[in-house]
């Protein structure tokens, strides 16, 4: 059950961030294009990049601990013996819940603090809680992925790292 939700929120979001990464560079090659050939330019495009990279960047965290390529202390794994590394991964998850859960709380007040606010980004006058919607919704998945940690560990299945890339 819970490899089949990893699996699902795997598709969906590498479909978004394929998605936004195509949007990006389209629109930086038409920028570059209006320009340098034809001497003018789109004035909205490099605001509407900066937060196509930051919500892709987002999105990529909660992926990233679910492909074990996310923050971790590799070399003090790779030193600590072998029976120890399920407690390391347990206690490393554990940080990574309490620090998502801290982004959860932080990003989740900074939207609703925007979001009464009504303040608008300047060239595109689209919503900024919009874009800082990005940041709770990508901590609880975060949280998810590190539970998924958690339960492989428990479950004692092997957990995402680096050298199984």
């Amino acid at each position: 059950m819970f490899e089949k939700i990893n699996t699902y929120l795997d598709t969906i979001e590498g479909f978004f961030i394929a998605s936004i990464l195509a949007l990006a560079s389209v629109l930086t090659i038409t920028q570059v294009f209006f320009r340098y050939a034809l001497n003018d330019s789109i004035f909205w495009a490099e605001e509407a990049i900066l937060y196509l990279i930051i919500s892709m960047s987002f999105l990529c965290t909660s992926l990233g601990i679910r492909k074990g390529s996310h923050i971790t202390v590799d070399v003090l794994k790779s030193c600590i013996p072998k029976r120890f590394s399920p407690v390391f991964s347990l206690v490393a998850a554990v940080l990574g819940i309490i620090f998502a859960a801290s982004l959860f709380y932080f990003g989740g007040n900074l939207f609703l603090n925007t979001l009464a606010r009504g303040q608008l980004s300047p060239a595109l006058r689209i919503p900024i809680a919009s874009i800082y919607a990005f940041i709770p919704i990508t901590a609880l998945l975060q949280m998810f992925r590190y539970t998924g940690i958690i339960y492989s560990v428990i479950k004692k299945q092997p957990v995402p790292n680096h050298s199984q890339h």
